[in-house]
């Protein structure tokens, strides 16, 4: 029977790399990002879960449409979890485990699964918040901070529902300086053997080996009066995980710095989709999600996709 564990961590955090890991051990599969199975789910008050999926927008999603699993006969959420879950697993082996990967709606998939063994993947928020900046998903680190933030707000809300022994907790950090004895602990955690595989994937994907100088690449890259702005909006959160703050002086920004810093976040952000996708699929695509009109936005959407795939390697 295959078993279900769930990856969980922000965008940038290194759950590409950990999955490609895992992934290479014989007893494991991890067929990619699912954050598909909640991003679609609709709040439906008296059904079992307290969920139904709106299935023409999960038909719509891009990594949805590329991963294995089919649409769903039906839109109730235990019923069409268990279906999307079954296409997935079905390459898997008797008592393989499947890997979900997902980087928000930890608490709809435990409303769904409760009992599911959670990898918590930590990584430093600088770094992540200045990785979400190289994506072009941000113009600025300070509000690349938010796709971190936004993760680890909904970890603390949703950690109580978690059993001691239910979670494994690891940082970026020590399994880019320690892979093997960090791929060591998460086996155990796992009740699996370690295998010589789960650090072969190099050879399959574009990602490199683990190193060390993948970890705190903020020390290099991000200077004083940047740190000085982000370091206090992370915070309570930051020093909660573990990572201790840098020592820059820290900068409360006034009503003109903060909207300086919303206008280059907007710049960035806007400069980067034009850059990608032109200039009238990503208007289109923001004028239909704010004026909720579905077929608009769904219709730039796809043709935003198209040209996503089109740039995959």
């Amino acid at each position: 029977m295959t078993q279900l564990c769930l990856l969980y961590g922000a965008l940038r955090s290194g759950t590409t790399m950990l999955r490609l890991m895992l992934d290479g051990h014989p007893r494991l599969i991890c067929p990619g990002e699912t954050d598909f199975l909640t991003d679609h789910l609709r709040p439906a008050p008296g059904t079992p879960s307290g969920w139904r999926y709106d299935l023409e927008a999960l038909a719509a999603d891009r990594i949805f449409r590329a991963s294995p699993a089919n649409l769903p006969d039906t839109d109730e959420a235990e019923a069409a979890f268990a279906d999307m879950f079954a296409d997935l697993a079905e390459s898997a082996g008797e008592d393989s485990t499947l890997v979900l990967v997902a980087h928000r709606g930890l608490d709809r998939l435990l409303d769904l699964r409760p009992r599911m063994p959670v990898l918590h993947l930590l990584r430093d928020p600088r770094d992540v918040a200045r990785s979400a900046v190289g994506m072009g998903w941000a113009g600025n680190s300070y509000y690349g901070a938010e796709t971190w933030l936004k993760t680890e707000a909904a970890w603390e809300a949703s950690r109580q529902r978690l059993a001691l022994g239910q979670v494994h907790t690891l940082r970026y950090e020590s399994l880019v300086h320690q892979p093997e004895a960090e791929l060591s602990r998460v086996m155990d955690f796992l009740g699996l053997d370690y295998d010589t595989g789960l650090l072969t994937y190099a050879e399959h994907s574009t990602y490199n080996p683990p190193a060390p100088d993948l970890a705190e690449q903020w020390r290099q890259h991000q200077d004083q009066r940047e740190l000085g702005l982000l370091e206090p909006r992370l915070g309570r959160l930051m020093e909660a995980r573990g990572y201790a703050a840098s020592g820059a002086p820290a900068i409360t920004p006034g009503p003109g710095r903060r909207l300086g810093l919303w206008l280059q976040n907007k710049r960035g952000v806007w400069g980067h989709r034009i850059g990608r996708y032109g200039v009238i699929d990503p208007l289109l695509l923001a004028a239909g999600t704010r004026l909720h009109l579905a077929p608009l936005a769904r219709g730039a959407q796809a043709r935003i996709d198209r040209k996503k795939i089109a740039r995959l390697k």
